[in-house]
């Protein structure tokens, strides 16, 4: 199978603290950050499937930010409210999809900012790594970001299934296990026209996997593990194998260039 890699970002989140994306570098810069979800698509075959839904600004409103506060305190940062560019549903009807076209959900991992959206496909098979479920409840430390527990059971009572390790999914669609951001992240490459891409299952950018010249001209390591970790070193092996294996060919999970990049494929 080939495929084609399409970024379908809902919201973003804004002026983000950049040094929460790479761990013990750019204090005090600000990023917007895409909330991306990546349609996978075999027109030959009629496969769709969605890697990571996202988060809306309804759902951070309603979910995700302390009831009576103006604003969500996460690890030190207070964030602004997440805003909305166009609902999910929307961005599928884009591509004559309805949310129960889509096959299979891949989540990279079970953030908020990744998870939040599942309700749109009540009926879809959700795809996680054993470990990552397994590691549920988080640890109080890093509880802010993940989705109210209640999200975690609704997904347990529909399609959830669980994997272990890396695995084929279907013919040129396989996760890989890349933990450390999480107890169980998990990355997922696709076979395009284009050659393999990978999608990056951290919390990062481009800059993790690819950092400065001017930074590695002095450091002894080669990239830039997440800020958010709960393995650090876990973390670095997994940005490590992620920029082995698709080289410049690397969608990471919050890409930068997603609000305008053009489909892979």
């Amino acid at each position: 199978m080939s495929f084609t890699i399409t970024p379908l970002v809902m919201a973003y989140g804004p002026q983000r603290e950049k040094s929460r994306f790479t761990f013990l570098h750019n204090f005090g810069e600000k990023i917007d950050l895409p909330y991306v979800s990546w349609l996978i698509q075999d027109a030959e075959r009629g496969l769709n499937v969605l890697v990571d839904v996202g988060c809306s600004a309804e759902e951070y409103a309603n979910h995700i930010k302390p009831p009576g506060e103006s604003k969500l305190r996460h690890a030190g940062e207070e964030f602004a409210d997440v805003i909305n560019i166009r609902s999910l549903d929307d961005l599928l009807a884009d591509h004559g999809l309805g949310t129960d076209d889509i096959d299979f959900i891949v989540l990279t991992h079970l953030d908020w900012d990744h998870c939040m959206n599942l309700p749109l496909f009540p009926d879809t098979k959700v795809i996680v790594q054993r470990k990552e479920w397994d590691a549920l409840p988080p640890h109080p430390f890093i509880a802010s970001g993940f989705a109210p527990d209640y999200r975690y059971e609704e997904m347990a009572v529909g399609g959830l299934e669980l994997t272990e390790g890396d695995q084929q999914l279907v013919p040129g669609l396989d996760v890989l296990f890349t933990p450390g951001h999480t107890p169980g992240g998990q990355s997922i490459a696709v076979e395009t026209p284009r050659g393999r891409y990978v999608i990056a299952g951290l919390c990062t950018i481009w800059e993790n996997y690819f950092p400065d010249p001017e930074i590695l001209k002095t450091a002894k390591y080669e990239v830039i593990p997440p800020g958010g970790h709960t393995d650090l070193f876990a973390a670095y092996n997994s940005v490590v194998r992620i920029r082995d294996e698709a080289g410049t060919q690397l969608l990471p999970a919050h890409h930068l260039e997603a609000f305008d990049m053009e489909p892979v494929g």
